[in-house]
């Protein structure tokens, strides 16, 4: 059962300010359990809701069976829903489709910075990395779905916006090890440059590796080589050979590993319907009770593996 006053309340808000995301309304209503705020958006009568995210599979070693979908319940709710009321349709449709474009735009802007960072290099180092290696990006950025929420890095205590850049460098065998290592410490000082700058506000995360353990990771085996292949599969390509590329990701779908990811990603959907099932199913009092599998799909994950 809904709680009147708060049924009213978003109501009051919707009436007064039109279509809202989550986080809107999250910030109105000042103290409230989310959960509670999720629920009565989905349930009640009066509210409708409009969704514009996408949804793709995560690995995270809290859970069981390691796999969800990211946006999490709670994330999707806050960033990527508006509610709205009857006679706001319309309005809702143009704001979803703004906010839709805001988060390509932070994604173009990420997938730009991306290669900036590659373009960084010395000319010698860059002329190899441009006939020897392909380079990648994956994550929020390759579904448009980045953000710019501010964060604080652990390490230095410094303002960041939004998510890490991930870039995957995948070299030919017979690169030169030296000058692996020299673009890969040219790497590593841009990116605290940009950790440490107030203005710029990026992490960057990377690895190099040879094609040898890229098509080794196929095996889809453990955790890390389903990260790998999962991070080619989703991946926008960056700069570098196209032709290597193309040919891991051909090699990817040839070797059915493909298949084993769009599987993962049903297998992870299916988890996400039951888990908001049950959590409509619950009553106020046992929404503080829900066990840590069903707590891992609703609220944000802070588990993060590194990927190889």
């Amino acid at each position: 059962m809904i709680p009147k006053n708060i049924e009213k309340q978003i109501a009051t808000i919707l009436l007064q300010q039109g279509p809202q995301t989550g986080k809107q309304l999250m910030s109105e209503l000042g103290e409230i359990n989310p959960i509670s705020l999720w629920k009565a958006c989905y349930q009640s009568e009066l509210f409708r809701v409009i969704n514009f995210a996408r949804y793709y599979l995560r690995y995270d070693v809290t859970r069981e069976d390691m796999i969800r979908l990211s946006p999490s319940v709670l994330r999707d709710f806050l960033s990527f829903t508006l509610i709205y009321i009857a006679g706001q349709r319309s309005d809702a449709t143009d704001m979803a489709a703004v906010l839709a474009n805001k988060h390509r735009l932070i994604s173009l802007k990420k997938l730009k910075f991306a290669r900036n960072t590659l373009l960084s290099l010395s000319p010698d180092i860059l002329e190899s990395i441009h006939y020897k290696t392909c380079c990648f990006i994956a994550g929020d950025i390759s579904y448009f779905l980045a953000h710019e929420e501010p964060r604080i890095h652990e390490p230095t205590g410094a303002k960041l916006y939004g998510s890490d850049i991930d870039i995957i460098v995948v070299h030919e065998n017979d690169m030169d090890p030296d000058l692996i290592r020299r673009a890969e410490e040219e790497v590593l000082a841009y990116k605290h440059r940009c950790i440490k700058d107030p203005i710029i506000g990026q992490e960057i995360d990377f690895i190099f590796k040879p094609v040898q353990k890229m098509l080794g990771q196929y095996a889809y085996a453990d955790i890390h080589q389903k990260i790998a292949c999962k991070i080619l599969y989703e991946s926008f390509f960056l700069y570098g050979r196209l032709d290597l590329y193309e040919k891991l990701t051909t090699d990817l779908e040839f070797s059915g590993t493909v298949k084993k990811i769009e599987g993962d990603f049903t297998t992870a959907l299916a988890g996400r319907k039951a888990t908001i099932k049950k959590i409509l199913a619950l009553g106020q009092d046992d929404l503080d009770k829900m066990d840590k599998n069903t707590q891992s799909l609703f609220f944000f994950s802070q588990e993060r593996l590194e990927f190889q």
